[in-house]
């Protein structure tokens, strides 16, 4: 058994830690303003991380599910405001274009995508619909020669600054999720579709997250991706992959809150020493040590068997649970060992502690990858 990653993907590794350790520098600055500077977004697009998981025939760098974790582990030592826009293009809704939009689809949308011209967005979760999309209330019918969608998304990332929105709606109710369900394209200049609200987050993306109004958004008939009838399906393909990609941002941010840890309980003093002399806090670091390690080898375990075929769904659902548990356990130690200043805006450890929060929610809470787990586990 080889549990070395495969030498191109830990060259890309590499030069990628290398350019998060420059763009660091204007974490401080960002804290202080809210502002990421534009040289962020433009050192990522240059450097083909807007393209990562888009088909090279389209300028993208084709990478799959193993590569793709590799380097998001690296991406999540920076703060998330800093990639917001990279998470849509390796998620869901880019999945559901590239596996099942049509070729004039692809043609129109992705070469854009990987430029970053074309901002997306993966509209799936309403206010009364969130682990539970079979439930949701936006619905499209027929109307001449396309359909007409009416209905609310909310929690929806890069909703504002989206140019094209993947928006799933009901168009026939009567089938249930599984046949009524109907994934379409939506361009965000269309008459009718209006960003309702911000919602503030106390992390991850500023200023938040976005509530999307369709008030009869007309659309032709060439907006569905796919087949009618097939978007829950499309939904839940996609979601198997993001499970991964969100176990690798836990990873590594996982990973990060230990160095820093590491760092500071060599410096921070104490009774004469340093706390790391003390076996509380040696224990601290051995209990993270042994949580992370088994978080990345169950996580690029599951990324390597989906690359070779075998996209079990507990596979990813194990990975995302463990991944981002352990990595909230080890980020919330990582906090205490620094004590007070860990509390304080500021510092990487503390917007750490806000920012993996929420991995454990999006993208199927751990209480959904549990049911998951256990369903595939009993299916017959």
């Amino acid at each position: 058994m080889n549990f070395e990653v495969p030498d191109d993907i830990a060259e890309f590794r590499d030069v990628t830690r290398q350019i998060v350790d420059d763009l660091l520098v204007y974490e401080t600055a960002f804290h202080e303003t809210g502002i990421v500077d534009p040289i962020v977004r433009k050192t990522l697009v240059e450097n083909g991380y807007f393209g990562m998981a888009l088909p090279e025939e389209y300028g993208g760098l084709g990478l799959g599910a193993l590569a793709h974790a590799v380097l998001q582990i690296e991406l999540a030592r920076l703060p998330p405001q800093f990639w917001t826009e990279l998470r849509p293009l390796m998620g869901p809704g880019a999945k559901n274009i590239m596996h099942h939009g049509s070729e004039a689809q692809k043609a129109a949308l992705l070469p854009g995508m990987v430029t970053g011209e074309i901002p997306i967005a993966f509209a799936l979760t309403e206010p009364n619909s969130g682990s539970d999309p079979g439930s949701m209330r936006t619905n499209a019918v027929r109307s001449g020669n396309g359909w007409l969608i009416n209905g609310a998304k909310t929690y929806i990332s890069n909703g504002k600054n989206a140019k094209q929105v993947i928006v799933y709606a009901y168009t026939d109710k009567s089938k249930g999720p599984r046949g009524g369900i109907t994934a379409f394209l939506m361009p965000s200049d269309t008459p009718g579709f209006s960003v309702a609200g911000t919602i503030p987050l106390m992390g991850t993306a500023s200023p938040g997250v976005y509530e999307l109004v369709f008030d009869n958004c007309q659309v032709p008939a060439d907006a569905i991706i796919g087949e009618e009838g097939r978007g829950f399906h499309y939904a839940l393909e996609g979601l198997n992959e993001g499970r991964i990609n969100v176990g690798a941002t836990a990873v590594g941010m996982g990973e990060y809150a230990l160095e820093l840890a590491i760092a500071e309980s060599k410096v921070r003093p104490a009774f004469g020493g340093f706390i790391a002399g003390f076996q509380a806090i040696q224990h601290y670091l051995a209990t993270m040590a042994t949580d992370m390690r088994a978080a990345r080898l169950i996580l690029l375990d599951a990324a390597w068997r989906y690359d070779q075929g075998e996209k079990k769904r507990e596979l990813a659902s194990m990975a995302k649970l463990f991944a981002t548990e352990a990595g909230s356990r080890t980020v919330d130690t990582a906090l205490q060992i620094f004590g007070g200043s860990g509390y304080c805006r500021g510092f990487a450890i503390e917007r750490l502690y806000r920012d993996i929060r929420i991995t454990r929610i999006y993208e199927g809470s751990s209480e959904i990858q549990r049911n998951t787990i256990a369903r595939e586990l009993l299916r017959d």
